[in-house]
């Protein structure tokens, strides 16, 4: 087998070597450029996806709170309309005349014209 030596291979110095060596490097900088660009566009879209992420899951923990809370208005409003509908019915009540006296015999006292009035320990009347 023969063997070549690099020192006895001499490189033609044609235009057409030239241009060849000089697409090579055009080639290598083309490809270099297009990892850079693939490299910023990655971080950029991921800094973007962390973002939207980190929307959506702030937004989800904030539309919780905001469920927990309505349930607990809900409520409270179920108790303030129950509250509305006693008090309405009492404020009925005390426009009756004998309603006003057996409040006013049961926690005042008070008795009726020759009426007497004797509070014992044990009965409750509410």
């Amino acid at each position: 087998m023969v063997q070549f030596s690099k020192e006895n291979i001499t490189e033609l110095n044609t235009g057409y070597v030239k241009e060849h060596h000089l697409q090579q490097k055009i080639d290598a900088k083309r490809k270099r450029g297009l990892y850079r660009r693939l490299a910023a566009f990655l971080v950029i879209f991921s800094v973007l996806a962390f973002a939207m992420l980190s929307t959506i899951t702030s937004q989800m923990s904030t539309l919780s709170e905001k469920g927990k809370q309505e349930k607990q208005m809900k409520s409270k409003l179920a108790q303030t309309k129950e509250k509305k509908a006693q008090l309405k019915e009492e404020a009925h009540k005390l426009k009756d005349v004998d309603y006003i006296g057996e409040i006013a015999r049961r926690d005042l006292f008070m008795s009726k014209k020759g009426e007497i009035v004797f509070k014992t320990h044990g009965s409750s009347s509410d």
